[in-house]
């Protein structure tokens, strides 16, 4: 066995013999000089690097979702030469006891279906299969993707509630909805032209550029059309969104959008409480156990000031579970990075409000 003083985080040092292990260990899927050159500054990854008689043998990388608490084993390899010793479990042990120590509730990886040395070490070391993905790596082989539960009072690892990708920039909300229809319907058809229908009919026209948001009251209205019971948690009476628009011209078509959502919710049972959205309260909606759209600030997640729709998937209680239909254009982030997500209630309170007016917003549906 190795000494534990071999073991340690990596260095901009380590760059050369870091690509020679790379490429003596894969034949496609590699990181590249670049990307290694990043992952070796500080950031939202930590890299461990394994040697023997100063020899490079093995080295584990992972990342962590910012603003959530998930982390994903991008990749752990150790040199032909060196394998069937134990050093891959010694580097997936030392991964797993950083992302404890950095309160992650979940580590989740993909792998091969056909590595069968590797889908054996991961399930001998308590990894679950949460589903298969077609054509996952380059060679155009499948991948399992699996998670291992790190806190205890977490949720159980369980077949993943349907997700889906928003296809624009601006479709978040209707992403979102249709991801609950589908939880509540198997047979409801996610689809493009959906997505794009739903937004037509929730979106508020204008935001503060291009196209234009999803409203709470537009995505009750969806919700209500396609038969689910509504009911519309918001913090304030105002119009939505109005504290980031400065052109006048905007904000009066805003209102009218507004008020003829209004006059359209009258007109059904679609329930509206305006309520102060605070942590209490937030918790008691969480309780019921129903699929909940949230607004948030996606600050948290990618330091950019946007307002987005979510889904919430589960909830327990410590964590809420969401789907984020937004896949930022990171090379190294997959749907895995972004399908139940677990986020501290503490966290999401602080992620769950929008704007200078603090808007918050939960549409609850069944």
């Amino acid at each position: 066995m190795i000494k534990a003083s071999q073991l340690r985080k990596a260095e901009p040092d380590d760059l050369k013999a870091l690509l020679v292990l790379e490429n003596s260990c894969f034949s496609g899927d590699k990181l590249s000089r670049r990307s290694f050159q990043n992952f070796l500054k500080p950031g939202s990854h930590d890299i461990w690097v394994l040697s023997q008689a100063e020899i490079l043998v093995g080295y584990a990388l992972v990342l962590y979702r910012s603003g959530t608490n998930l982390a994903r084993l991008y990749s752990i390899a150790v040199h032909p030469d060196f394998q069937g010793q134990g050093f891959s479990r010694q580097l997936l042990r030392t991964a797993e006891q950083a992302v404890v120590e950095r309160q992650c509730v979940y580590l989740r990886l993909e792998v091969k279906v056909s590595n069968q040395a590797a889908l054996s070490l991961y399930e001998k070391s308590g990894y679950k299969k949460l589903s298969r993905i077609v054509e996952y790596y380059e060679d155009g082989q499948d991948a399992f993707r699996m998670e291992k539960r790190l806190m205890t009072q977490a949720l159980k690892t369980a077949q993943p509630k349907p997700y889906y990708e928003q296809t624009t920039e601006f479709s978040c909300g209707p992403a979102s909805l249709m991801m609950a229809l589908q939880t509540l319907n198997h047979r409801y058809d996610m689809n493009r032209a959906e997505e794009l229908q739903i937004w037509r009919e929730a979106t508020t026209i204008f935001m503060t550029s291009g196209h234009g948001g999803c409203s709470p009251h537009g995505l009750a209205l969806s919700a209500w059309r396609r038969g689910l019971k509504v009911h519309l948690y918001i913090n304030t009476p105002d119009v939505p969104f109005m504290d980031g628009v400065r052109d006048n011209e905007k904000k009066q078509v805003i209102e009218l959008v507004h008020e003829e959502f209004m006059r359209q919710i009258s007109e059904t049972d679609i329930e509206v409480s305006v309520q102060s959205l605070e942590a209490e309260q937030l918790e008691s909606i969480l309780q019921q156990g129903l699929p909940i759209l949230a607004l948030i600030s996606t600050w948290r997640l990618n330091r950019n000031k946007a307002p987005h729709w979510v889904y919430l998937a589960a909830s327990d209680e410590g964590f809420v579970y969401i789907n984020d239909p937004d896949q930022d254009d990171h090379p190294h982030l997959t749907q895995t990075d972004f399908q139940q997500i677990p986020i501290s209630k503490k966290q999401f309170t602080e992620m769950a409000r929008f704007g200078q007016k603090k808007l918050r917003a939960l549409l609850v549906l069944s």
